[in-house]
């Protein structure tokens, strides 16, 4: 979802808070919160539970935001993730001190009654707000980006094998191997595009127009692994041979979100 969208979505919002107690104008806020710095591992006797351990809870951490029912959890996220979250960015719309990005915390919240998983995102602000203290505002500024269009000779993209019920990008999303691999399952070409971010020295926008879930498996060389005898593919001919996408160099004006003050230890309760 765009700022703009998002935006646009919060009178409809406020227009249902009286269903579950919150009058127009006041901010969503969960029902109970706890947030607290992410805890330490467990000590475990041997490296197979600890590397368990430890992949379980990075697997919980990749999900972000996970909500059942009415609860809301949240397991070593940084504050920059918390701030992506609640204001439907990207990681490279936000701008802050280098701690934001690296300080893990958790949340264990419970949403009011009547109130609904849209309504999430707002009630973060909120809590962000509240135990972080957190002061932004938002500025526009130009930014190098690639976007990502389709080649010349049309999209090569293989229709999503089992779809995510309607969900763009709901499915799974993999992650970029060092071995030169970017692959994702299920996923909409705005999900692969910031994927892809994390391969190029610039972020990727979607700028296809296609609004399709697909497969995605790419091969190709890294700069590092080249060499003058068997250079490989790059990934910008790697996507034009093997997606018919291609990746365009271009200055953009992007909104950022400027981070003017923020607790590094929160409000626990």
């Amino acid at each position: 979802m765009t700022m703009r969208k998002l935006f646009a979505a919060i009178p409809v919002v406020l227009a249902s808070c009286a269903a579950f107690g919150q009058t127009a104008g006041t901010p969503l806020s969960f029902e109970v919160a706890s947030v607290k710095r992410a805890s330490a591992p467990i000590a475990t006797k041997d490296d197979y539970t600890a590397g368990y351990n430890a992949g379980m809870r990075a697997a919980m951490a990749a999900q972000g935001l996970r909500i059942v029912g009415q609860r809301v959890t949240v397991i070593d996220n940084s504050l920059k993730d918390l701030i992506r979250l609640a204001y439907q960015v990207k990681e490279y719309q936000i701008s802050g001190p280098a701690w934001m990005a690296t300080e893990k915390y958790e949340i264990a919240a419970t949403m009011p009654a009547g109130a609904n998983r849209s309504q999430v995102p707002e009630m973060l602000q909120t809590l962000l707000a509240e135990r972080f203290h957190l002061k932004l505002h938002r500025e526009t500024r130009k930014m190098a980006v690639y976007a990502l269009v389709v080649g010349k000779g049309g999209p090569k993209l293989t229709a999503a094998t089992a779809p995510a019920n309607g969900r763009g990008g709901a499915g799974w999303v993999g992650s970029v191997g060092s071995n030169g691999r970017v692959g994702a399952k299920d996923s909409s070409v705005a999900s692969f595009a910031d994927l892809l971010s994390k391969a190029t020295d610039r972020p990727v926008i979607d700028m296809t127009g296609l609004t399709g879930l697909y497969d995605f498996d790419v091969n190709y060389t890294p700069a590092l692994s080249a060499t003058e005898v068997d250079p490989g593919a790059t990934l910008e001919t790697a996507l034009l041979e093997q997606l018919g996408l291609k990746l365009e160099k271009r200055e953009m004006q992007v909104e950022v979100l400027l981070i003017e003050g923020a607790d590094k230890v929160p409000t626990e309760n």
